[in-house]
């Protein structure tokens, strides 16, 4: 590659356009318009800036309400878990409050029954104790019956006897 030629440029009232020389006139429209140039990109950009700028507070007033929002629906949906818990720890309590009630009362139920069962043996032991009473009274007034109906036929032989006897001495 060849060496490069540099290009030095004057600065100040020796620059030219397209290598014509430049008048003071000219000098200051082409500043002008170079400053006019400049001042409408200012003017874009800062309307670029701006408009990023509102976009994103628009953007940041969205995530606020959105995090309010979601701040709102959890604290809601937290109100609703503990009062569906409570709700759950009473049904339970109330549910484990009707069982005891129930083992309770067939505990009862059981000791009532085997009362009963201890009453019904004593009154059944009762009444086989005063079937057997009267069975023993009934033996003894059959044995003492059997006893004076003997002693009646003892005593009704000996008077047929005595009344033949003296039949027989009055003939």
């Amino acid at each position: 590659m060849p060496p490069k030629k540099s290009k030095k440029k004057a600065k100040g009232k020796d620059q030219d356009i397209d290598g014509l020389p430049l008048t003071p006139e000219d000098r200051m429209k082409l500043l002008e318009s170079n400053v006019a140039a400049l001042e409408m990109q200012l003017v874009q950009r800062s309307e670029t800036a701006a408009h990023a700028i509102a976009e994103c507070e628009a953007v940041r007033d969205e995530l606020t309400v959105a995090t309010q929002q979601r701040d709102e629906e959890a604290e809601m949906s937290k109100g609703v878990m503990q009062s569906m818990t409570r709700q759950y720890k009473a049904m339970q309590e109330d549910l484990l409050n009707k069982i005891n009630d129930r083992e309770r009362a067939i505990a009862t139920l059981k000791d009532e029954l085997e009362a009963t069962r201890l009453l019904h043996k004593e009154h059944i032991a009762q009444k086989d104790n005063i079937i057997q009473q009267k069975g023993d009274e009934a033996d003894q007034y059959r044995a003492e019956t059997e006893c004076v109906c003997r002693q009646f036929a003892k005593l009704l032989a000996d008077a047929r006897e005595s009344i033949v006897a003296q039949t027989k001495v009055e003939q």
